[in-house]
């Protein structure tokens, strides 16, 4: 009989560690009707924050509105591992000139001259690992 697999939660700096390994996340931000608006997006880090592109519409119009949740994991189902990270906060749309001053590593798939720099600010980032045991 296998035994079950152990979760272990993990600290702020292997949290950010993990964040750091991904390209591509699920953003999630409540509509005023409705279930959850998710979306998955290129994304990558800035000083904590977590920084992608969009194009204006449902999504932007929400993100900077309503508190969002971001998340992105790892899962290997033949060896039963993985580990999830989840961000929680309040995004702003920032200025082209607030990111053209960054060095940012970031391959959008909306690469419209429409599309915005969104920043989600973190009020809290918790992940887990599921190791065996």
């Amino acid at each position: 009989m296998e035994s079950e697999p152990v979760i272990k939660e993990l600290g702020h700096e292997e949290a950010m560690a993990l964040l750091a390994t991904r390209s591509v996340g699920r953003v999630a931000v409540d509509r005023p009707e409705g279930p959850p608006h998710v979306v998955p997006v290129n994304y990558t880090l800035l000083r904590g924050s977590v920084v992608f592109r969009s194009v204006p519409g449902t999504k932007l119009d929400l993100l900077v509105k309503e508190p969002v949740t971001f998340e992105v994991d790892d899962w290997d189902p033949e060896a039963q591992v993985g580990w999830s990270v989840v961000v929680e906060g309040l995004a702003y749309e920032a200025s082209d000139r607030e990111m053209e001053i960054e060095e940012l590593n970031l391959r959008s798939a909306v690469e419209q001259q429409t599309s915005r720099w969104v920043r989600l600010m973190p009020r809290s980032i918790t992940a887990r690992r599921v190791i065996p045991r």
